[in-house]
């Protein structure tokens, strides 16, 4: 960090680059303007003033010929009053007649000003028209650049300006380079390659950008395979405990069967009840293998029968409990929900109604479909819902006992909510009065009418 230099030091550099290259812009073009002087390219800006004396002096001795008038001079040439040659133009009359009366004129411009002089001689009139720059020394080059200074400080800009852009270009590279290597260390945690080549830079604050994003690159690689041999343990545990759970259901299920076979005339429904049970248990076994307990699976259409598997789910446990199911309303949906998940969080509810409601008492269950949701409303006839409670009965773990022992909830509902919210869906509970009272819980999922 000793040796690493900060950005304000480089824009520094390239601000002192920048004037250092613009002074010795202006350097060059005045030593171009008088190495082009002493070839005899140019004239000086004063060469056509100092030489009006010359062509004054001529014209009062009578020895001037028109014809000698030097290229970078316009003039107007009279006569007895009569114009003889003008090649200053009308453009110029009003700075002309001011010359002829005082001798001498000159246009009001800043930049690029005219001046004129008149000679009188007997009946002879000379008015000749010049500026005061830089002129080429070469007639050609004067009539196909007559403002040779426009040209040349027009030069003199393009010049600097192209060194200026060059230099500005050269800035944004080396910043542009610097920032990359921000960018693709950034990219590389996004595509959660966190073994990417390491890179530094000679400027402090990006360097320290770049340490940041690797102290946090190795932080969450450390905290990934953390997470990663926490997962593989969890992995082999549930390995180890479905494997060990289907030999008990072999065996189960063949003596099941041996039951069946030796006494025929035992209750169907129950044999119906616990076969159901079995085969649910399979498949939550076969869920549990792929991690998917809790986590979203096929989905099927809640046709009739899906809510008739939902329905036997809560008869099987409320016949086990001596509890009457009432099918208050069964509308099938175009919604699409998973249907194994859905039976576990039912289960979930009806259980909790059993704890917390008397034999003999009914169980509601509606199957309700409108245009925008499908829900599933679940009533008992308990002793309802702690009020303090019911904002946080969903989390995990969170159970009333401490005020009350036989309002238990634990974390049966937090499972239901996560099996909710897993299939676009929200839940709610409250408790009920109008004919009855009890607890209610709303499961509405939302249709997707894109």
């Amino acid at each position: 960090m000793g040796n690493k230099r900060s950005l304000t030091y480089l824009v520094w550099k390239y601000a002192a680059l920048e004037l250092a290259y613009t002074f010795g812009v202006i350097i060059l073009f005045f030593a171009g303007l008088s190495l082009l002087a002493v070839n005899g390219i140019i004239y000086p800006a004063n060469y056509a003033s100092s030489n009006a004396s010359i062509i004054e002096k001529e014209f009062n001795g009578g020895s001037l010929k028109v014809s000698d008038i030097p290229f970078y001079y316009d003039y107007l040439y009279m006569e007895n009053g009569r114009v003889i040659q003008d090649t200053i133009g009308d453009n110029y009359k009003a700075e002309v007649e001011m010359a002829l009366k005082t001798g001498s004129s000159a246009t009001n411009t800043i930049i690029g000003a005219k001046y004129f002089k008149a000679y009188t001689k007997g009946g002879k009139t000379l008015v000749i028209k010049y500026r005061v720059s830089a002129i080429f020394a070469i007639e050609g080059l004067y009539k196909l650049v007559n403002n040779f200074e426009s040209l040349y400080i027009l030069i003199t800009l393009f010049i600097w300006m192209v060194g200026f852009v060059l230099l500005i270009i050269r800035l944004s590279r080396l910043l542009r380079r610097e920032i990359k290597k921000i960018a693709s260390a950034n990219e590389n945690i996004k595509k959660m390659d966190l073994d990417y080549t390491r890179e530094s830079s000679k400027y402090r604050e990006i360097d320290g950008v770049l340490t940041s994003i690797d102290v946090l690159a190795n932080n969450l690689k450390v905290s990934l395979n953390r997470q990663w041999d926490i997962q593989n343990a969890q992995k082999e545990l549930i390995d180890s405990v479905v494997h060990d759970i289907r030999t008990p259901i072999t065996l189960i299920k063949g003596n099941f069967e041996l039951l069946q076979e030796e006494n025929p005339d035992l209750s169907s429904e129950r044999f119906a009840d616990i076969t159901n049970g079995m085969t649910r248990l399979e498949s939550y076994i076969r869920k549990l293998t792929n991690f998917s307990y809790l986590i979203e699976g096929k989905k099927d259409t809640v046709s009739e029968s899906v809510i008739d598997y939902w329905i036997d789910v809560i008869s099987a446990i409320c016949r086990a409990n001596e509890f009457n199911v009432n099918i208050a309303q069964r509308n099938s949906s175009e919604v699409k929900l998973d249907k194994e998940a859905i039976a576990v969080a039912l289960q979930n509810i009806v259980n909790n109604s059993v704890e917390h409601s008397s034999k003999g008492s009914d169980i509601s269950v509606a199957f309700n479909d409108t245009v925008t949701q499908f829900e599933i409303v679940i009533r008992d006839e308990g002793n309802g819902f702690d009020e303090s409670l019911i904002p946080v009965l969903t989390e995990k773990f969170i159970s009333s006992k401490e005020t009350d022992e036989t309002s238990k909830h634990g974390i049966g509902l937090s499972i239901v909510k996560r099996i909710v919210t897993a299939n676009d869906g929200d839940l709610y509970l409250k408790n009920y009065s109008d004919t009855k009272s009890g607890a209610e819980v709303k499961m509405v999922f939302r249709k997707n009418l894109s």
